[in-house]
C-alpha cells in the first residue's frame, strides 16, 4: 500500500516565522530536519533540544520557538552534546568531531573552541555530554574527561581514567558525595572532587558493584541524596540506586536501555521505545511506551523539566513534552530527514528526493521519499514500501508536476505531494534488473521541447524508455550499443538530442529520435569517449552533465571540468572537449577548471554562470565562460554542512541556489534568476529601503542581461549595471561610492536590444 503523509511539524511551528520570508541577497538559509532529536535540556522556562544538524528552544510559557544551526553561527553538524550554564547564559554544543561551540545567549555569539578536534591523536574524539560543577566544564569524551574553563575558554585538564590513554570511553560524568562518578564502557569510576592530580589514572577507581565490574556502564545521575547507574548486561539492563548506604539493584526494565535521569522526586530509566517511572525508593511507577497521539517513542535523552512533566528528544518527532494529560510535539518546521540526494525546483515548488545509492550502484535502501517544499512550508510524499529516490525532474508545462526516479521501484509521477502516476514494468516499457523483481532502477528523465517524456532504466535490455504526450509508451533495445555500463542520467539537450552520462570511465551516449519518437527506424546513436583536439582520448570519468544558456555541453568529471562548444554536431564526429584554462596565476604554469576535484554536479544559473558541486570541497561558482571563479564555499567559510555536494538547484525565479549535501539541505541568495521573455512586473525590495538596511537591494522581473539605470527625480543617474538572468543589483550607493540620500528613485530598464522597456520607483530613507 502506497501512503502520502502530510509533514506534521509545519502545524506546530510557533512564533518562527523566518523561513516564510526569501533570505537577503548574498544570505543563507538552512533546510534541516530537526525531527531527529539527540539531547535534551532546560533551563527555567525554556527546553533546549539538539538534533544532528543544529538545535532549537522551546519556551513553555509563551510557545515560541527558535532554532540555530551554521547558517545563524555554529560551527559544524552532528551534535552529540548539549548544556545549558544557566548563570552564564552559555549553551554548550559538542560535536561527534570533537569540537566544541559556546553561544553567549544574550547576543547569540558563537565562540569556537577546536581544541579537542585539533588534538594530534588517533580513535575517536566525540563528545559525549557535559557537565557544569564549580564554574568549570566537564566534557566526557571517546578517550576521557577534559575539563574546560567557560571564562577563559581554554582547556584547563584532560583526565585520563586508566593506563592506556585514549582508550576509555566516558559516557557521562556527574558530582555526588564530593566524588565524581564516570560512567564508562568499562564500568563505573570515581574520584575525590579535591584530589589535585585527577590527570593521574592512578587516583581514579573502579567501583565493584556491577554484576561485573568490567559491563558498560550506559549513563549516571544524581539527585538530592540519590546516584543512579545504569549497567549494559547480556539480557535486559540493570538500574542500580545508591541512597548513602551502598548501592541495590532497583529492576532490569529493558533489554536495549539508552539512559537513567532524575527529578522532581522522582527517577526515570528510558529505552529506545519506552520510559520506566521509578519512586525515590525504587518502586515502579508508570511505564510511557506508546504517545497519546498514538505512535511508539524514539527516545535518545529524557529529562524532567517539571512536577509529572517530561521532556523527551525523540528520533522522529523531535521534542516531545509529556505530561500527565498531554503529550505534545514542538519541534521547528523542516523537511522529514536529511537526507537528500538530488533535487529540483519550479516555480511554484522544490522538489527533493530522500535516497541514493552507493559507489556500486547498490541500494542503500532509504523508504522512498519525496520532500515538497512551498511557500515556507514541507510536506512529503513517502512509499514505504519502495526505496531510494534519486532524481528529480520537474515538468516545465506545469510547475506543480514532478517526476521522482526510484532506484528499484520505478517511476512515481506527483502533483504537488500526492501521487499522480506510479510508472512500473507492469503499466509501461519500464524493466527490472531481474524480472519480476523490486530493481526497476530508473537512472533520470527530462521531458523534450514537444512535451515527450524520456527515461532511462539502468542494466536492462531496453534501457531508453518515453512516455509521448498521447501516453504511449516505448522502449528502446540499445543495451548492446550502451554497453554493460550502469547509466548516471538522461538529459535533453537545446536541439533534442537524448544525451546519457555513463558510469566510470565509459563516456557518452548521444541519441537523435528523429522526427518519429516512437519508431527506431530514424534514430541516430553514438557512444564514444571525449577526446582532445589531437583526437586523444580523455582519461576523465563523466560525473555530471549540463547544458548551458548558450547550448554548450560542459561535463564533470573525476578531474575538473570538460566543455564542448558545438554539441549538436556530435553525430558529424565533433566529440571534441576541452579543459578551461584559467589566467595564469604564474606566468607559464598553466591552471584548467577544478582540475584536481571531482566534480558531482553542475547548475547553470539565470545568468549563465556555472555552479559545480565537487565530492570534497564544497561548492563553487564561476563565470559563464568559467575562466574566472565568483564564489568558493566550504564548511571552514559558509554555512554548508558538509564539503560533499551531491545537487544544486537555482530557483528559476527568486535565485535562490539549492545545495544538497550528504548532511543536509541549505540555501544561498544568489544574484541571479531566469530572465524573463518580455517585461511584466518588475520590482524593487527592500522598498521601502530604511535606515538599517546594509544589504543589497534587488530589482526582479527583468529580461536577459537587461541595462538598468537608476536616477533621481532631477534624471541624474546615480547607478548603473546589467542584469544576472532577471535580477540586478544595488548596494544602494552612487557612483562615487557614497551611499544615496532620502529620496524617491527612478529604475529605467531596458532589454539589450532597446526594443522593450520598463520602469520601477524606489522610496531610499537614509
Amino acid at each position: 500500500m502506497v501512503k502520502r503523509i502530510h509533514i506534521l511539524f509545519v502545524s506546530l511551528l510557533v512564533g518562527f516565522n523566518s523561513s516564510q520570508a526569501q533570505p537577503a541577497m548574498g544570505k543563507w538559509r538552512d533546510y534541516f530536519a530537526f525531527n531527529d532529536a539527540r539531547v535534551v535540556g532546560v533551563n527555567g522556562s525554556k527546553i533546549y533540544c539538539a538534533a544532528a544538524n543544529g538545535f532549537f528552544t522551546y519556551n513553555t510559557e509563551s510557545g515560541e520557538l527558535a532554532k540555530f544551526s551554521t547558517v545563524n553561527g555554529l560551527h559544524e553538524v552532528d551534535i552529540t552534546a548539549l548544556n545549558v550554564l544557566s548563570d552564564r547564559g552559555i549553551v554548550l554544543i559538542g560535536y561527534r568531531s570533537g569540537n566544541i561551540d559556546l553561544m553567549f545567549e544574550n547576543t547569540n555569539q558563537v565562540v569556537n573552541l577546536p581544541y579537542i578536534k585539533d588534538k594530534p591523536m588517533t580513535g575517536s574524539k566525540r563528545i559525549n555530554h557535559f557537565y557544569y560543577f564549580n564554574s568549570l566544564v566537564y566534557a566526557s569524551t571517546d578517550f576521557g574527561i577534559v575539563v574546560i574553563d567557560p571564562v577563559k575558554l581554554e582547556v584547563s585538564d584532560t583526565y585520563y581514567v586508566v593506563e592506556n590513554s585514549g582508550t576509555l570511553r566516558v559516557n557521562r560524568l556527574v558530582v555526588w558525595n564530593n566524588r565524581f562518578w564516570a560512567a564508562t564502557n568499562q564500568g563505573v569510576f570515581s574520584a575525590d572532587i579535591n584530589d589535585p592530580l585527577l590527570i593521574s589514572y592512578e587516583h581514579w577507581n573502579r567501583e565493584q558493584f556491577f554484576t561485573d565490574v568490567n559491563n558498560e556502564c550506559l549513563s549516571v545521575a544524581a539527585y538530592s541524596n540519590y546516584l543512579l547507574a545504569l549497567e549494559k548486561v547480556v539480557g535486559n539492563d540493570v538500574v542500580w540506586l545508591n541512597s548513602g548506604s551502598g548501592w541495590a539493584e532497583v529492576d532490569r526494565p529493558f533489554d536495549d536501555a539508552v539512559g537513567v535521569t532524575a527529578g522532581y522526586e522522582n527517577f526515570f530509566a528510558y529505552s529506545k521505545n519506552a520510559i520506566q517511572g521509578y519512586s525515590l525508593l525504587g518502586e515502579k511507577d508508570d511505564l510511557i511506551s506508546s504517545y497519546l497521539f498514538g505512535d511508539t517513542p524514539k527516545v535518545t535523552d529524557c529529562l524532567p523539566v517539571e512536577n509529572g512533566t517530561l521532556a523527551i528528544a525523540d528520533e522522529s518527532y523531535g521534542l516531545v513534552i509529556i505530561a500527565p494529560a498531554n503529550h505534545g510535539v514542538h519541534t521547528p518546521v523542516g523537511p522529514f530527514n536529511n537526507k537528500f540526494f538530488h533535487i529540483d525546483a519550479s516555480a511554484n515548488l522544490v522538489v527533493a528526493a530522500s535516497g541514493a545509492y552507493d559507489g556500486a550502484f547498490g541500494n542503500l535502501w532509504n523508504p522512498f521519499m519525496a520532500h515538497v517544499f512551498s511557500d515556507g512550508s514541507w510536506s512529503y510524499y513517502a512509499d514505504w514500501f519502495n526505496h531510494d529516490a534519486v532524481r528529480v525532474k520537474s515538468d516545465p508545462r506545469n510547475p506543480n508536476v514532478f517526476y521522482v526516479a526510484s532506484w528499484g521501484g520505478g517511476l512515481y509521477k506527483l502533483n504537488g505531494e500526492s501521487l499522480s502516476e506510479h510508472y512500473t514494468p507492469e503499466n509501461s516499457t519500464l524493466q527490472s534488473v531481474f524480472p519480476g523483481q523490486p530493481y526497476c532502477r530508473i537512472a533520470g528523465m527530462d521531458i523534450d521541447s514537444k512535451g515527450n517524456l524520456w527515461v532511462v532504466n539502468s542494466e536492462v535490455p531496453n534501457p531508453i524508455s518515453v512516455r509521448t504526450t498521447n501516453g504511449v509508451w516505448k522502449a528502446f533495445p540499445y543495451y548492446t550499443a550502451i554497453g554493460t555500463s550502469r547509466i548516471i542520467s538522461l538529459t535533453v539537450s537545446p536541439t533534442g538530442i537524448i544525451w546519457l552520462a555513463l558510469a566510470r570511465d565509459h563516456g557518452l551516449f548521444a541519441l537523435d529520435p528523429g522526427s518519429d519518437v516512437e519508431s527506431a527506424n530514424d534514430d541516430i546513436y553514438l557512444k564514444f569517449r571525449p577526446r582532445d583536439a589531437n583526437g586523444n582520448t580523455l582519461p576523465n570519468e563523466v560525473t555530471a552533465l549540463a547544458f548551458d544558456r548558450d547550448g554548450y555541453l560542459w561535463l564533470g568529471t573525476n578531474q575538473g571540468v570538460l566543455v564542448n562548444y558545438n554539441p549538436q554536431s556530435v553525430f558529424q564526429g565533433d566529440t571534441y572537449f576541452q579543459k578551461i584554462k584559467i589566467p595564469d596565476v604564474v606566468e607559464g604554469l598553466a591552471v584548467y577548471l577544478l582540475e584536481t576535484e571531482e566534480v558531482t554536479c553542475i547548475e547553470v544559473d539565470g545568468g549563465n554562470r556555472k555552479w559545480f558541486g565537487t565530492g570534497k570541497s564544497g561548492l563553487y561558482l564561476f563565470s559563464p565562460d568559467g575562466t574566472k571563479q565568483i564564489h568558493h564555499f566550504n564548511t571552514s567559510n559558509s554555512p554548508l554542512p558538509s564539503n560533499s555536494v551531491l545537487s544544486i538547484k537555482s530557483h528559476p525565479t527568486t535565485g535562490e541556489v539549492f545545495i544538497a549535501t550528504d548532511k543536509g539541505l541549505v540555501s544561498f541568495r544568489s544574484d541571479a534568476s531566469q530572465p524573463a521573455d518580455r517585461f511584466g512586473k518588475v520590482y524593487a525590495f527592500p522598498n521601502p529601503v530604511r535606515p538599517n538596511f546594509t544589504g543589497m537591494i534587488t530589482i526582479a522581473g527583468l529580461m536577459e542581461n537587461s541595462i538598468v539605470k537608476i536616477t533621481d527625480l532631477t534624471g541624474s543617474i546615480v547607478y548603473e549595471t546589467r542584469s544576472n538572468g532577471g535580477l540586478a543589483t544595488w548596494d544602494g550607493k552612487n557612483r562615487n561610492g557614497t551611499r544615496v540620500a532620502t529620496g524617491v528613485y527612478l529604475i529605467f530598464c531596458t532589454d539589450s536590444k532597446g526594443e522593450q522597456a520598463a520602469v520601477t520607483k524606489l522610496l531610499f530613507v537614509k
